[in-house]
């Protein structure tokens, strides 16, 4: 099965930028002109599947993105959203951020109506997630890419290095 978005980052559609972890993209899909959607470089189907420092270039890139929004398009606002999963909203099989300019009286519809919780309802919420809440904030370490080491340049003709060289 072959993933869309693989397939975009592979021939750079619409890039607006990229590196070697991410790719930021305006979307074929737009919600609205200028909807620009950040991905990771590599597959990953679900944001919990990106590596975490991925998921903090993206954000990154994200934020440089809505300042770029404000800027270039005349942005008010702007929302970052994780559509991750289906009942989320989720219709492509590719992890992404969806950075959405927003203007006064777009009538783009992407909020909810929250509702007052009662003490009870926020008890039971907190002792379904608070243990395995444990390990929010423990990052994965990045693996430090490997520091080629120059060779030292072999000098010849220095009389000082064939001295150094006789002692003993």
């Amino acid at each position: 099965m072959t993933c869309v978005f693989c397939e975009l980052v592979q021939k750079r559609a619409n890039a607006l930028y990229e590196d070697d972890k991410v790719f930021v993209m305006l979307s074929p899909e737009p919600f609205v002109q200028g909807h620009v959607i950040v991905l990771p470089k590599h597959h990953s189907p679900i944001l919990e599947t990106v590596p975490d420092a991925v998921v903090a270039d993206m954000f990154k890139a994200a934020n440089k993105v809505s300042t770029v929004l404000f800027e270039s398009v005349g942005a008010q606002g702007t929302n970052v959203l994780i559509q991750n999963g289906p009942p989320a909203g989720q219709q492509h099989n590719h992890a992404m951020l969806h950075v959405v300019p927003r203007f006064e009286n777009d009538k783009l519809q992407l909020g909810w109506n929250p509702k007052p919780a009662s003490d009870e309802d926020l008890a039971k919420a907190e002792l379904l997630i608070k243990e395995q809440s444990k390990s929010v904030g423990v990052f994965e370490k990045e693996k430090p890419k490997p520091v080629e080491q120059e060779k030292p340049k072999e000098i010849k003709d220095d009389w000082r290095v064939k001295h150094l060289r006789r002692i003993p």
